[in-house]
């Protein structure tokens, strides 16, 4: 089973809330947005598999990561539940809408859309897979490393958070790379559907980033005619992180709707 962590009362889950990130993140990249909102209702956080504290396994497709998470959403006794996904994250709640409508109240997309993105990631997890890890002594030895691909400071900081120490003091990934760099194109990919979602859905996108760009809502607005959409302009593919309060405001808009 995955991950997961439960935020609020963990005997009595009220109006829960599961949440899923994205490709190379974790749970925690959650955490400031469910600390504050756990008086509001359950969250319920996971780590997508080959991700995070959840096992590693074969296969990164995503019906797989929607068993997955029906598999907790069992687990918990949670017969419907709202749902919001980041990125990777969002492309699996989008399939858990269109595959098993009836577990959802309401659905929230974070800046992703159900097409076929380019493979802009590939040069990024090639440079993970070739670090040196043994000989780094620190994080800022292996952020200086990964520095000529990832010009970003926030960027490399956020994929360096899967560093972790293994049991003879060096460097290893938490996430299963290898595994997730196998199947990127799978994760990268969306295969078109006659499903249709009609519940209540939140696209949120970020105004720096073109994962939600006009083209790419219409596709979306086809397979989710009810859905909305709320662009954050400051934000870019990481609007819960960029902008907390104005990506929380929207999300209590339909949560609580």
């Amino acid at each position: 089973m995955l991950n997961y962590r439960i935020y609020g009362d963990t005997d009595h889950l009220q109006r829960p809330l599961l949440v899923l990130h994205g490709l190379l993140g974790s749970l925690d990249n959650w955490h400031t947005f469910a600390s504050k909102q756990q008086t509001e209702r359950s969250i319920i956080a996971l780590d997508m598999r080959n991700h995070g504290g959840s096992p590693h396994v074969e296969g990164m497709n995503y019906r797989l990561m929607v068993q997955d998470v029906l598999e907790v959403a069992d687990h918990l006794q949670l017969d419907q539940f709202d749902l919001m996904g980041h990125s990777m994250g969002g492309k699996a709640s989008i399939w858990l809408a269109l595959e098993h409508p009836e577990r959802l109240n309401k659905l929230i997309i974070v800046d992703i859309a159900p097409v076929n993105y380019p493979p802009r990631h590939q040069a990024i997890i090639q440079a993970m897979l070739t670090m040196p890890l043994a000989s780094f002594k620190n994080r800022k030895e292996a952020d200086q490393w990964l520095a000529p691909t990832i010009k970003q400071p926030f960027e490399r900081a956020f994929l360096l958070k899967n560093l972790k120490w293994d049991e003879n003091g060096k460097f290893t990934w938490q996430c299963n790379l290898s595994e997730i760099a196998r199947h990127y194109l799978s994760i990268t990919a969306f295969h078109e559907t006659d499903l249709r979602y009609h519940g209540s859905t939140l696209f949120i996108g970020g105004g720096q980033s073109d994962y939600l760009e006009t083209e790419r809502w219409q596709v979306a607005q086809t397979y989710f005619p009810n859905a909305q959409l709320a662009m954050i302009e400051e934000a870019g593919h990481l609007p819960h992180v960029q902008t907390p309060e104005i990506f929380t405001k929207h999300v209590n808009s339909i949560l609580n709707s």
